[in-house]
């Protein structure tokens, strides 16, 4: 190969078109997925109103103001005030220091405080950190406070430049791999056919985006380690893991790469083994630079706490003897291959592997069989904030392997199998496109996601007051043509003596107000058998609700609440709706229109453990909103089975 320093320069443009064309459709793809990045995150990032530096992120992110700003990581004493002054995370927390979840106590010492998370992140941003700090002491009028717009617009920027720098690794990787026409479509399948697609653009500050950088860069430099040893790659390669691990302890497991990748045969093993052990300095030095990117987190640990290693998540932990394998994959809570299919053909791929790739197969069937237990062993293993199954997006740079295969298999079988492969493909990423054009219109949610909404809102623009309904309770709605209904209770307070009761819109009977204040309404309470109810019938409940203001955070709405209890026991069924999102015009998870009065209603079964000493409660609660609420005319409907 002639270096490039000898190349005439009135070469070097021919043979870097030549290079190009060697690999024309892949590199067409990737600038297909560079314009559809930038383009998603120009049209739809809230530029003026930039706030990313929020909940993880803002752990992620507290070690490089605490150092370079405020001087102040040993006490983090200027958090509670910026807090109160930006919103950035919880602040009215106080069951955790300084009112949020991202430090947390040292137990060894209950002075001092522990950022939650380790400091990958914050190594990875530290040049786009630096680069907003030097501009906003130096040309900008925002306050130099590690907080401004110039940073965050830096940070956001920083998530993409990961995103396309990994997405430029993973073809390279695929081009020493598989065809360029596979490369091609593996490249857009991975990118627009999986939650990736969310977390490259949307959420790219999540660790997941930058793990999948990592983890392509470690197979890219590992394959070209495994042709011709250099001490280059060997530092590369303890450079991506040890930043990998650094992010992510349990990513650890990324090790087994560099031991299983090109592996097929016992004697494959022993010579792997063997070409370590002839380039063992190079090995020393990939384990050197490894260990020396943690050592400051173990520092950091120590002189924290007290401890080398410290558990900086108190109450939150694995459990490796239950782990929820089927939950995490196909539950419509964050399932896995419930929102992201197209890589249930690279499960499915890895028993080709053993005829076809054995060198890739030993190192799929250790790693994904562990990621999977690690992954859904976390106590939330539906993973908050998520969109699908967000922990596996950093395995996909290994999974391409088997999903390739799986493609170019079927792609062998005939017209007719190739045809239908062709069009599964085509039709998950235009779903996977479409879902995360609905998550940005505020329709679809995987989170608390449950399989009745999921079907109401497939293929839909715009969501009803029934498809939230739906979302709310994972119940069906009354056939009201097989059941007979009876009002049975009905309230307007216009006798309600409490401090709730307000006469304030004019021209209108009395409202009650629901709020801190006042968390509960009065509401209705019987025995199942004195309103002649039995198992398989419904209540039905129905509210007339004014919101002054729109809320947003459907985890803290006013709720209209049914609930069936056995005498002195815990309710064995609890169902409500969320009101505020339920008034006037509804397009959205997030609609409601404040300022208007609009009426709100919903029926819950009685299960068939019901009896007819059993009580059934009917009221409207408050719970963590902290808006305001009025209220008029609860009344509540007996449906009975028609006989």
């Amino acid at each position: 190969m002639t270096p490039l320093a000898a190349v005439a320069p009135s070469s070097l443009p021919a043979r870097l078109r030549a290079a190009r064309r060697r690999a024309p459709w892949s590199g067409a793809a990737m600038w297909l997925l560079v314009a559809v990045l930038l383009g998603m995150a120009a049209s739809t990032a809230n530029w003026p109103n930039l706030k990313v530096t929020r909940w993880d992120m803002f752990g992620y992110y507290l070690y490089l103001p605490a150092t370079t700003v405020y001087h102040d990581l040993d006490g983090l004493g200027f958090v509670p005030e910026l807090l109160d002054r930006t919103g950035l995370t919880n602040r009215d927390n106080p069951a955790h220091p300084l009112g949020n979840w991202e430090v947390s106590r040292a137990r060894t010492n209950p002075d001092q405080y522990v950022i939650k998370y380790t400091m990958g992140q914050a190594l990875l941003w530290w040049p786009f950190f630096q680069a907003a700090h030097f501009y906003t002491q130096h040309f900008s009028k925002y306050p130099a406070d590690g907080y401004s717009p110039p940073y965050q617009l830096m940070l956001y920027l920083a998530g993409l430049a990961y995103a396309l720098l990994g997405l430029g690794l993973l073809r390279r990787f695929l081009l020493r791999c598989f065809s360029d026409r596979l490369s091609a479509v593996l490249l857009l399948a991975v990118h627009l056919g999986t939650n990736y697609l969310v977390y490259s653009v949307f959420r790219s500050l999540y660790s997941h985006n930058s793990l999948f950088m990592l983890h392509t860069a470690t197979l890219l430099l590992l394959s070209h380690w495994l042709e011709r040893p250099r001490w280059y790659l060997a530092g590369g390669l303890g450079l991506t893991m040890g930043l990998a691990v650094l992010i992510r302890p349990s990513e650890a497991i990324i090790l087994l790469a560099p031991l299983l990748f090109g592996v097929a045969t016992a004697a494959g093993l022993r010579a792997r083994l063997q070409l370590a052990a002839r380039h063992w300095k190079q090995i020393l030095l990939a384990a050197a630079v490894a260990i020396a990117l943690n050592i400051p987190q173990i520092l950091y640990w120590h002189h924290m706490s007290g401890h080398w290693l410290y558990d900086s998540y108190p109450g939150e932990k694995f459990d490796f003897r239950h782990p929820h394998l089927l939950q995490g994959l196909f539950s419509f809570n964050n399932g896995w291959l419930t929102y992201t299919p197209l890589m249930g053909l690279a499960v499915l791929g890895i028993a080709l592997l053993w005829r076809q790739r054995r060198e890739w197969f030993w190192l799929l069937v250790t790693y994904l069989p562990l990621h999977l237990l690690i992954s859904y062993s976390w106590w939330c293993w539906w993973y908050m904030d998520s969109v699908g199954s967000r922990t596996m997006v950093q395995a996909y740079p290994i999974l391409t392997l088997p999903l390739g295969v799986a493609l170019q298999t079927l792609w062998q079988r005939g017209r007719l199998v190739r045809a239908f492969t062709t069009l599964a493909l085509v039709g998950c990423v235009a779903l996977n496109v479409f879902q995360a054009w609905q998550m940005c219109q505020g329709i679809f949610i995987t989170e608390y996601m449950n399989k009745r909404y999921y079907l109401a809102i497939f293929g839909k623009t715009q969501v009803d007051k029934e498809a939230l309904t739906k979302f709310d309770t994972n119940e069906p709605a009354p056939d009201l043509r097989l059941y007979q209904a009876e009002m049975v209770y009905f309230n307007d307070f216009s006798h309600d003596t409490s401090s709730a009761r307000t006469t304030e819109f004019a021209q209108m009977p009395p409202a009650l107000l629901v709020n801190k204040a006042h968390p509960y309404s009065p509401g209705y309470q019987g025995q199942l058998g004195a309103a002649n109810l039995r198992a398989g019938d419904w209540v039905e409940a129905r509210v007339q609700a004014y919101s002054p203001e729109k809320v947003y955070n459907i985890h803290g709405m006013p709720q209209l609440v049914i609930e069936f209890r056995h005498p002195n026991a815990d309710p064995y069924k609890w169902q409500a709706i969320r009101i505020t999102n339920k008034i006037g015009e509804i397009t959205t998870l997030w609609g409601g229109t404040p300022g208007l009065w609009d009426e709100v209603k919903f029926a819950s079964q009685l299960p068939a453990e019901a009896r007819p000493e059993d009580e059934v409660k009917v009221y409207v609660m408050n719970g963590a909103s902290a808006s305001t609420l009025y209220i008029d005319n609860l009344s509540v409907s007996a449906l009975r089975q028609s006989k």
